[in-house]
């Protein structure tokens, strides 16, 4: 399912209106009827962290499982990132997840 239509879902799910869900998230009703009909494919980091808050869900209920996790990064890093230091990010990023994680006890 892409973006827009998660969005409508999950939206429709919480009982919001358009309008409602534009008012508890700061993006523009405008802004969030072109992701749901699809006008718009490539929400900013921004916005997708505004939608996410307001509807009570992290940022990864978004994510698209057919997209590799560098592509979604490199969106929002740097157009000019080639892919040897992209796959340094995501390792770095596996690092970081896995230092943090608290053993069983």
């Amino acid at each position: 399912m892409n973006f827009g239509k998660k969005l409508k879902a999950l939206r429709e799910s919480k009982g919001l209106g358009v309008n409602q869900l534009a008012l508890k998230s700061g993006v523009s009703a405008s802004n969030i009827s072109r992701l749901e009909k699809g006008e718009r494919k490539d929400p900013t980091l921004e916005t997708v962290k505004k939608l996410s808050k307001a509807l009570g869900v992290s940022i990864s209920y978004f994510e698209d499982e057919a997209t590799h996790p560098a592509d979604r990064i490199a969106a929002h890093i740097d157009e000019n990132i080639v892919a040897e230091q992209l796959e340094d990010i995501i390792n770095y990023i596996e690092f970081v997840k896995q230092k943090n994680v608290k053993p069983k006890e």
